[in-house]
């Protein structure tokens, strides 16, 4: 009977012990993925309209540059490219990037840091407040969708600046804007109503199945520009970029591409400024004007109906022509 009773200790031990280690095993899976999902979280942060209930998520993937650096320590044989995929790109590659038309060779999807450049990146990367942008940003979105709504949700990717990048932001399509983060202050609040109104003005126009016209760049920025004066009336860049001026010369450099699609190299020598002989933000200063022209004479156009109102439109019934004549 002892043996019998020792027999049932041992056994009862054994079933605790491997109970035991069938829990811990059980626990120290449900951290990892605790874990996991904590790391997915810490780099997304969304949020909702609260009068609209539209939705958006801000996408901090310069934070996964970690991995990539740690990466290439960990694989120095491996191709730079592969790794910045699969560390950088593919995680957020459906919330930025998917269904998009846009595929320069020199934008994030395709270029690599180089590890000479590691340092620095590093450096930038530990110097961004994640809290501050969320709460600049949020700031920005919520006022702008106030003004213009969309049943779109929006997701705004972050990365880190790079001097690949000329541009601190840039619409990929409706719903996707792209930042590179430089140095944060109150007018990224500005820039980003800048882009909303892209977004949503490319989602009204299904901008992504069709070339823009040198007419189409002008009154989409000189709406954008608009836009964000509405949303901050003190704090935008019309400031900066418009010229009050109706320069003939200026003009007819342009006036060929008004009714033509066009190159990335025109639209940055129409747009941006700054070459053959135009001055910097001619673009949007024009589009701008354009805009104003057709608001002085049609005061009582919501943003809504403007925004769905085409380029061509805009232009006629805006007389604007006419300051050139």
């Amino acid at each position: 009977m002892k043996l019998i009773n020792v027999n049932k200790v041992l056994l009862s031990i054994c079933m605790l012990f491997i109970f035991t280690l069938s829990a811990c095993k059980q626990i120290e899976e449900s951290h990892d993925d605790i874990d996991a999902e904590n790391e997915h979280q810490d780099i997304s942060y969304s949020f909702n309209n609260p009068n609209t209930g539209q939705e958006f998520t801000i996408i901090h993937a310069y934070l996964l540059y970690k991995n990539y650096f740690e990466a290439v320590k960990d694989h120095p044989d491996e191709s730079l490219y592969k790794l910045y995929q699969q560390e950088v790109v593919q995680p957020v590659y459906e919330a930025c990037f998917e269904d998009s038309e846009y595929a320069d060779p020199v934008t994030v999807l395709n270029w690599v840091p180089r590890e000479s450049d590691f340092d620095s990146f590093k450096n930038q990367i530990e110097s961004i407040n994640k809290d501050h942008l969320n709460e600049l940003f949020e700031e920005s979105l919520v006022k702008s969708s106030d003004i213009l709504s969309s049943d779109k949700k929006t997701t705004v990717c972050v990365f880190p600046k790079s001097e690949k990048f000329p541009s601190d932001m840039f619409t990929l399509e409706s719903g996707k804007i792209i930042i590179f983060h430089s140095k944060p202050d109150r007018r990224y609040s500005t820039s980003l109503s800048h882009e909303y109104h892209h977004s949503v003005w490319m989602g009204k126009h299904n901008a992504e199945n069709y070339a823009l016209t040198g007419l189409d760049h002008l009154i989409v920025e000189g709406q954008a520009v608009m836009f964000e004066s509405l949303v901050y009336p003190n704090l935008n860049h019309s400031h900066y970029v418009v010229d009050e001026r109706y320069n003939k010369e200026y003009w007819s450099k342009i006036e060929p591409y008004l009714e033509t699609a066009i190159t990335s190299e025109i639209h940055d020598e129409m747009i941006i400024g700054g070459s053959n002989g135009l001055p910097n933000s001619y673009g949007y200063s024009e589009g701008y004007k354009m805009m104003r022209s057709y608001l002085n004479l049609h005061p009582d156009m919501t943003v809504e109906e403007w925004t769905t109102k085409s380029p061509k439109e805009i232009f006629e019934e805006g007389n604007y022509a006419a300051n050139y004549q």
